[in-house]
């Protein structure tokens, strides 16, 4: 009886603190290889992204001509993997996806050897796992932006990645001694601003780490030994498109964009160049106010608990970023933001491994639920992902082509003439001159007027037309007849069309 008794007192066995572990990273690492792969042919390609497939397999094809206002290396990298994988976007968006792993796999390994396993947890799994999108329809199914904005084959994903390395090494550096961590963030810094020349600021950081640390005489090695690998780095990059040509080239692009600024919408308000609180209207579109709130209260706890020289350095690199992009960059895209999200994730993750430790366990608990809050726009993400198909334009050749009308031109409005060309080519036009036309389509771009031979039109004849919503778009199609000019003015009517009499 006493056995007995002793049995049903027995503990419950607590799996090891290192099997948790070791789980806890599986599963995380799974879900961000669903999250960045997952159905990652499906979504329509993006007009910029158009720009860097066509110009990578240019590339490599001998034709270093276009998009030299860019660095070429992201270009490069995407075109090797359009020879491998085939001409479109799928090698390359597997190359960005590639580049998120890899960006979150350097947060992970180096929070946790300064801050532990599950702070370095913690900033992997923001980073792979969170939203950032490029507005803020992206998880609907249909939207022209899709999921995230690192799901495309941009330029961004390879610039981060190759900056977050750089920032580590330069931190091993100053840990170690060691001055072949200085070369090789300086190496990385110049993949990064080869990739896309935003970048270039961080060297600021890197180079008050001898600051930080007191060590004057490292500013003479780091400059040395960094500045070397990265000029070196840099021209054999740039040597395949002319260095001094393209450099020029771009630095002339960069320059006149930045004086005239471009036109950008915000909150359904165009402006003609961007305001300075664009990118933080962006980042909340792009993210949602809970998961921004949530980093948000991490990156104020690592700044007030505790706060050390990593989340120092971490602090000065977000800050030169803040500074380029909303103080000295007169030009802002819905999804720039994106280059200094890793710090904004890293110092976050710092903060609540801080909190964890204030009070306990008021600290842990209070850092736990807000963390676990982070599920409801991870799971969102991940249904989104699930629901990625085709949108609108990628669509649209079909849907005419069931309804009869695959023979004629196809006017556009309020539509960027970088996406629809894509799927439609020459077929694709902006102006009401060169018909006869199949359909009608109208965008939602507010930074696009309508043409008033296009509006008359669909007022004059709107019981003649058949108007179907295909996602953004607006279709009309003629339900006989097709749409046609007047060979002057753009003036459109519906004609009957031709007997085939063959």
């Amino acid at each position: 009886m006493d056995a007995q008794h002793r049995s049903l007192e027995a503990p419950i066995p607590r799996p090891h603190p290192r099997t948790v572990r070791v789980t806890a990273l599986v599963v995380v690492a799974l879900a961000a290889v669903f999250v960045t792969t997952w159905h990652l042919g499906r979504p329509t390609i993006v007009n910029d992204e158009f720009v860097y497939l066509r110009a990578s397999w240019a590339y490599v094809h001998g034709d270093f001509s276009l998009n030299l206002e860019h660095p070429p290396l992201a270009k490069y990298v995407y075109g090797v993997a359009q020879l491998l994988a085939g001409q479109g976007p799928l090698g390359p968006r597997l190359v960005a996806a590639a580049a998120v792993l890899g960006t979150g796999a350097v947060l992970f390994l180096w929070l946790r050897r300064e801050l532990g396993f599950w702070t370095g947890l913690v900033a992997a799994g923001l980073w792979w796992l969170t939203p950032r999108g490029s507005g803020a329809t992206w998880a609907e199914a249909g939207s022209v932006i899709g999921v995230r904005i690192d799901r495309f084959a941009m330029l961004e994903p390879l610039m981060v990645f190759f900056a977050v390395a750089s920032l580590a090494a330069a931190w091993t550096w100053m840990r170690t001694g060691n001055r072949w961590w200085v070369a090789a963030a300086g190496a990385l810094l110049a993949l990064s601003v080869t990739s896309k020349v935003s970048t270039a600021v961080l060297v600021l950081a890197i180079g008050a780490l001898p600051l930080l640390f007191r060590r004057w005489r490292d500013l003479g090695v780091g400059a040395l030994y960094g500045g070397v690998a990265f000029v070196v780095v840099f021209v054999v990059v740039y040597l395949p498109v002319g260095l001094f040509r393209a450099i020029g080239q771009m630095l002339r692009f960069q320059a006149q964009q930045n004086a005239h600024g471009h036109p950008t919408t915000i909150l359904g308000t165009v402006w003609p160049t961007a305001p300075w609180w664009a990118n933080f209207a962006f980042l909340a579109d792009g993210t949602g106010w809970l998961l921004l709130s949530v980093l948000a209260v991490g990156v104020v706890a690592a700044l007030a608990v505790r706060p050390d020289r990593l989340v120092a350095y971490l602090g000065i690199a977000l800050g030169v970023f803040l500074v380029f992009y909303v103080i000295v960059a007169n030009v802002s895209l819905p999804y720039y933001y994106d280059a200094w999200m890793p710090l904004i994730i890293a110092l976050a993750a710092i903060g609540y491994g801080r909190l964890a430790t204030v009070r306990p366990p008021v600290g842990r608990i209070a850092a736990v639920v807000l963390v676990a809050a982070l599920l409801v726009p991870v799971v969102r993400l991940g249904v989104a992902v699930v629901q990625t198909r085709p949108s609108g334009v990628a669509m649209l050749s079909e849907a005419l082509q069931v309804r009869g009308k695959d023979d004629e031109n196809v006017l556009f409005a309020r539509f960027s003439a970088n996406t629809w060309r894509i799927y439609f080519g020459d077929r694709g036009t902006q102006k009401p001159q060169f018909g006869p036309f199949d359909a009608v389509v109208v965008g939602h771009d507010d930074r696009r007027a309508m043409p008033p031979q296009v509006r008359t039109f669909l007022s004059e004849y709107d019981d003649q037309l058949e108007h179907f919503r295909l996602d953004y778009l607006d279709v009309y199609v003629t339900k006989t007849g097709v749409i046609n000019d007047n060979d002057r003015d753009g003036t459109l009517s519906i004609e009957p069309e031709e007997l085939d009499n063959r």
